[in-house]
């Protein structure tokens, strides 16, 4: 009778062993090689409409994702424009918080709208991936315009108190349009649009005098003289455009600037988070998309969703005091 050594017993028994540990951590949650976020394409709501600015900093940054190709899925540009941005931010974060839908929005609707009205959504039940790009707002005029500075159009406005026309519309723009009344002893006559090309098409029409907007929504139409800069709030000259003047530069201490950020509903899954971090924050980063940022205007930030979500809850701190001065 042949006998079989203890240790050979136990060489034979380790495969089941092994087959038993494997459906054990199986059976406990253990990762699995395949079928991980993102399960299908990734809708990216932008909540203005086509060709707007922020319509097309959402098209530019989502094609360098796409091409990219490190989510895996595409990532898809859903416009769902109306109510100075709430439809759209209502739409991103009363969705499922999977990471399949998100959205490019202005920093307005989370940090100013609140303030002013009931908004089905809350504005700080977000998960910030990125903020993208920051802009100050600026001044402009019809290219024929008899305003060449600020000064004339104060000028204008005191002579004819309220009707001198002003577009603008949401809260990013109406807020200095008031701060410049204030700063200024003016008073104007505000027209309101949903978006920086209606205001374009209004200014280029004639039936505005002066509209508030973002570099970016004019430019176009400033290379081509259809429409002339008065002034820039940013705190300096910016690189994009160093020959339009602050408004610090003639004698009114205005500044402002609107910045756009990826947002989320909270309470996304970490392998999520993780995947719309690294995927997002690398086209925002790239070469590519500064120089798309440089054609239509825009500064390019970067700042991750730490400290995009900081800043987002200073302006909205801030905001009580802004609001009022409207």
């Amino acid at each position: 009778m042949s006998v079989v050594p203890a240790g050979g017993r136990g060489r034979a028994a380790l495969p089941a062993l092994l087959a038993a540990v494997v459906l054990v951590l199986a059976a406990c949650g253990a990762p699995a090689a395949q079928g991980g976020y993102p399960t299908r394409n990734v809708q990216l709501i932008v909540p203005y409409p086509a060709g707007s600015a922020i319509d097309a900093t959402a098209r530019a940054l989502v094609e360098i994702v796409n091409g990219e190709g490190k989510l895996g899925r595409r990532v898809q540009v859903v416009n769902r424009e109306g109510g100075a941005g709430a439809v759209g931010t209502t739409a991103t974060l009363g969705a499922k918080p999977d990471g399949h839908t998100i959205g490019l929005v202005p920093d307005g609707p989370l940090t100013l709208l609140p303030r002013t009205e009931q908004v089905s959504y809350d504005p700080e039940a977000i998960s910030v991936i990125s903020e993208v790009t920051t802009s100050p707002v600026l001044f402009v005029v019809p290219g024929e315009s008899p305003y060449k500075s600020v000064a004339d159009l104060v000028a204008a406005a005191k002579a004819k108190p309220g009707a001198v026309t002003i577009a603008e519309g949401p809260l990013n723009y109406a807020i200095p349009a008031g701060k410049f009344e204030q700063l200024t002893g003016t008073r104007f006559k505000h027209v309101k649009f949903d978006g920086d090309q209606a205001t374009v098409t209004a200014l280029i029409g004639g039936n505005v005098e002066v509209g508030v907007m973002q570099l970016a929504g004019g430019m176009a139409q400033l290379k081509a003289g259809k429409l002339r800069a008065l002034a820039i709030a940013s705190a300096e000259p910016i690189e994009l455009a160093p020959e339009i003047k602050t408004f610090k530069q003639q004698d009114v201490a205005l500044e402002w600037e609107a910045y756009n950020v990826v947002i989320a509903p909270k309470g996304l899954p970490g392998d999520a988070q993780r995947e719309l971090n690294e995927v997002f924050g690398s086209a925002v980063k790239s070469p590519k998309f500064a120089e798309a940022a440089r054609k239509l205007g825009l500064v390019v930030s970067g700042a991750d969703g730490e400290t995009a979500k900081a800043r987002l809850a200073k302006k909205t701190a801030e905001a009580a005091n802004l609001i009022a001065v409207k």
